[in-house]
């Protein structure tokens, strides 16, 4: 998986970061901080130099796909088919955090221990003692929905002190014994009912708020799974069923530290009421619900929203989804015509900087339309949301998947947005963002940062995540001299550049024929800069973005104030330029008629609107170039230059049917800069 950044504006986007190295002069490079800062100020640390992110196996087979790390990262489990499976994340204290899939609860016999999840625990201090406490037996007993001995899982907090409890607890056949130290605790005991082969759940959750284990004798707790009687429901303005649901519980010990448990789940919970607690504090949120419309709808719609904790489970978990805070997200999903299932996943969660959070998947037959109505979010949350246009065929073993996300904010604001996923080609780029984020190429005194986002769509802030076999290389020249070369990167961070007018160039390739797709395999991109060590004014980086030349003291995102350490000096964003492709294909990224069209868009890199432009930076021409003989020989197309840097190409689709033509693409600018693009296989001919 590509490395993922926070924004400045939005929990969640995955971001080419670029890969990262140090170089002084001429002879280092070093990676950025991919770190972004979220809402509240909040950062994430700096990306690793591959591009692929390894997924952690779980003894079960299931994979974890993590965004972040540490305690507050979000997480998302997929089945070996790709599919995204329901889970809990166990977080009892901030040494321990358990991801454990819903289907492994269910079996009732599983070792806690191989799921817990060492990338999502807090740093632990050197040297830190750790206290002992004498143990005593306490004993659960549990009854199920037909009144007989049930299985469970129980999840303990110690309020007195949530350091003193870290272990999921089974309980097979009713009973459940464990040694812990006498105290004052709480629990929730799930049980799960689960489906192997619709991989729903119907789980149901006793909560029991406050409960004493003596320091004699065997002290027992009982669970009736019948007390859980509130089911959690959502009511929305059209006819929408639960299909996803995550359950925050979270208890707050005498110290104020805090024990997190988070359930997800593809169908409504069960919940039983509890009381405000009599130690420590209770929070309970339904932190993120989703529904879709009726099947067969000619235009399908989902809802997802979030909903204000609460510091009790009331008896009534009926929510109401408000009509007038709805954004309507109209996605037009796009996909490979080799796609070999003619399926893709929308993920959608709820990740806030406290607690991380949880994504869950659904299935879509592609190519389709989806409308996505989001709620408004809740405190300091924000929505994750991913798109994968292809999934791995069935039996594939590990899954290798491409997930697509907006490198800006799901949720503007009541209204509508419109949005295309997967159009190709897809190409490296430097991209064109709305929303704040960290800076791809920029510069501040004698650092430079240089990179792309390895695999963009036809929308200018794609970012990708690769859960796959992802290769790609970066060269960087400094006049003509090589002063960066990296494996598996996108970029690279220049240190000590000479303060001097001079031109960078970038050679970035990438191989993505590992994944399930016949469409955009590979590409190369080669990229010219100039550099002036006085750029204009004009060009600095808005505060609300992320300059990582400046250093991790350098100016906060959103204030633009100083933070300590780092440089002071004004971010220049450098005159890159971008590439947008619109091709005339339908939605398998195939085309079916004789001449093929290409409405090329040549602007430069840019923040919230900042970046190189007016006449000085104009664009001073563009070529495409068509293969059908994979690079060969190539056919010049005409190109005309319409208006505002866009460019229309024409040229016959002479391939034979089902052959996948290459592209190849340049274009310069006043200022010097230029860009070549090549991309095999850009689309079908039908």
């Amino acid at each position: 998986m590509l490395n993922r950044t926070r924004r400045a504006s939005a929990v969640l986007a995955a971001a080419a970061a670029l890969g990262l190295v140090t170089t002084a002069g001429a002879a280092a490079a070093s990676a950025p901080r991919a770190g972004l800062a979220g809402p509240g100020g909040w950062t994430d640390p700096a990306g690793p130099t591959s591009l692929t992110t390894p997924l952690t196996v779980l003894p079960d087979g299931d994979r974890i796909a993590l965004t972040g790390t540490g305690p507050t990262a979000s997480v998302a489990v997929f089945a070996p088919d790709g599919h995204t499976v329901p889970a809990v994340r166990y977080a009892p204290n901030p040494q321990h955090t358990y991801v454990i899939p819903d289907s492994v609860l269910a079996c009732g016999q599983y070792d806690a221990a191989a799921y817990d999840i060492p990338a999502l625990h807090a740093t632990v201090q050197p040297n830190a003692v750790i206290p002992h406490y004498p143990l005593h037996i306490l004993q659960i007993d549990t009854t199920g929905l037909d009144g007989a001995p049930a299985t469970a899982t129980m999840f303990l907090t110690n309020v007195d002190d949530v350091n003193r409890w870290s272990t999921p607890i089974e309980v097979a056949n009713g009973v459940g014994r464990v040694a812990v130290p006498a105290g004052h605790y709480s629990a929730e005991i799930l049980f799960d009912n689960f489906d192997k082969s619709t991989q729903i759940d119907s789980l149901r959750i006793v909560t029991q708020t406050d409960f004493t284990v003596a320091d004699t004798g065997v002290s027992t707790l009982t669970a009736d799974e019948r007390t859980a009687t509130s089911p959690v429901t959502a009511k929305t303005p059209r006819p929408a069923t639960t299909d996803a649901e995550s359950l925050r519980f979270l208890r707050t010990d005498a110290n104020k530290a805090t024990s997190g448990l988070t359930i997800g789940s593809f169908a409504a919970v069960t919940v039983s009421p509890a009381p405000v607690p009599q130690l420590g504090s209770l929070t309970y949120q339904l932190a993120a619900w989703g529904g879709t419309g009726p099947a067969g709808t000619a235009q399908p719609y989902r809802y997802d929203a979030m909903f204000p904790a609460a510091d009790h489970i009331a008896a009534n978990q009926t929510y109401t989804v408000d009509a007038s805070k709805l954004e309507a997200v109209h996605n037009t999903i796009d996909t490979d015509a080799g796609n070999p299932r003619h399926e893709g996943e929308i993920m959608i969660g709820a990740a806030s900087p406290e607690t991380g959070g949880v994504s869950i998947g659904h299935v879509l037959k592609l190519p389709t339309r989806l409308t996505t109505y989001f709620g408004a979010p809740v405190g300091d949350a924000q929505y994750m949301r991913s798109v994968f246009p292809a999934l791995p065929a069935p039996g594939a073993g590990r899954p290798a998947a491409i997930s697509l996300q907006s490198d800006g904010i799901v949720y503007t604001g009541p209204g509508e947005q419109w949005r295309t996923w997967g159009h190709g080609p897809l190409t490296a780029q430097v991209g064109q963002y709305r929303d704040g984020t960290w800076c791809r190429a920029c510069s501040a005194g004698g650092t430079v940062d240089l990179g792309v986002t390895p695999l963009v769509d036809s929308e200018p802030d794609t970012t990708p995540d690769f859960l796959g076999p992802a290769i790609g290389h970066t060269t960087i020249y400094r006049d003509g001299t090589q002063v960066f070369s990296g494996d598996n990167t996108a970029g690279a961070e220049l240190t000590g550049q000479p303060q001097t007018p001079g031109s960078y160039r970038l050679v970035f390739d990438l191989d993505v024929s590992g994944f399930p797709i016949t469409q955009s395999t590979t590409s190369h991109t080669d990229l010219t800069v100039p550099y002036s060590p006085k750029p204009d004014p004009a060009w600095n980086l808005p505060a609300t973005d992320i300059c990582q030349a400046q250093g991790p003291g350098g100016p906060d995102a959103g204030t633009g104030a100083g933070t300590g350490t780092g440089s002071s000096t004004p971010c220049s964003i450098l005159p890159v330029l971008n590439l947008g492709y619109h091709l005339a294909t339908d939605g398998t990224n195939t085309s079916r008629g004789p001449v093929q069209t290409l409405d090329l868009e040549v602007g430069h890199q840019s923040y919230g609107g900042v970046g190189a432009s007016g006449p000085k930076a104009r664009v001073t021409g563009a070529t495409v170039s068509v293969s059908f003989d994979k690079g060969a020989t190539w056919t010049t197309a005409s190109v005309v230059h319409t208006f505002d840097g866009h460019f229309l190409a024409l040229w016959p689709n002479s391939g034979a049917k089902g052959s996948t033509p290459w592209l190849k693409v340049t274009a310069a600018d006043a200022l010097g800069g230029s860009i070549t693009q090549t991309v095999a296989n850009a689309y079908t001919i039908g």
